[in-house]
């Protein structure tokens, strides 16, 4: 069953047409990438998917429901938020602050349980849970951007450009944790440079070239694909 459909979404900068007429679908229970170079469209597609940026044209369903026009914060109400590319912690904060402020729209009680959670998950967290957020390395706010999030408890999650400027240790540390997020059940939404490694942990995969899709497969498919090869995996 289909969690996230976008249909035949077109997004504008100006006169300027940065999407043009681009579909795709996110399975409940996937991992779905988007690859493609720097200005092909990717990081406009997941800003107005969580409705940061209008769409002049088409529609976006999310869990059956039409998103097309909900401004950002009733988007995450429904059960999706972001990781954006950069990060974009909240630099004079303490790291448990900011885990806090992941978890401000919620009025359960299991908030503390759920931090604990994040800190079994990232060990380096709660080291660090009273230092400001400022001060991290950049893995580090990588961890906490991520864990962050995941104090929304969405059904889908989004992520920007995870692995950037990041060692390849922690790339790989990255990346195994996405997968475990979605071995826990969360659905996950990647946009990713790093194409052979977020290729290799998608159940499905598109390619965006000029603001259209040019590509769409299983991740395997994607990656013995000659023309992905060439262009994205230096073959």
């Amino acid at each position: 069953m289909a969690l996230l459909e976008v249909k035949d979404l077109e997004v504008y900068y100006g006169v300027i047409r940065a999407l043009k007429g681009i579909s795709f679908e996110v399975n409940e229970g996937e991992i779905v990438t988007l690859i493609g170079a720097n200005g092909a469209g990717k990081t406009t597609t997941m800003q107005s998917v969580v409705g940061l940026i209008p769409a002049r044209a088409g529609h976006i369903i999310y869990d059956g429901k039409d998103i097309t026009k909900l401004p950002c914060h009733k988007i995450v109400h429904l059960g999706m938020t972001q990781v954006p590319e950069g990060r974009h912690v909240f630099q004079e904060l303490t790291v448990y602050e900011n885990l806090l402020m992941g978890a401000y729209m919620r009025k359960d009680g299991d908030i503390k349980k759920d931090i604990k959670g994040i800190y079994e998950r990232f060990h380096r967290l709660e080291e660090r849970k009273n230092q400001i957020a400022g001060t991290l390395s950049g893995g580090e706010q990588q961890m906490l951007a991520m864990g962050r999030a995941m104090m929304c408890k969405p059904k889908l999650l989004m992520l920007d450009e995870p692995s950037m400027g990041l060692s390849p240790l922690l790339v790989d540390e990255v990346f195994d944790i996405i997968k475990a997020f979605n071995k826990e059940g969360t659905t996950v939404l990647l946009v990713e440079q790093n194409a052979g490694k977020s290729l290799a942990i998608s159940d499905r995969a598109y390619v965006l070239e000029n603001g259209r899709i040019a590509l769409s497969g299983t991740g395997e498919e994607l990656m013995q694909s000659e023309e992905v090869k060439k262009a994205y995996l230096g073959g």
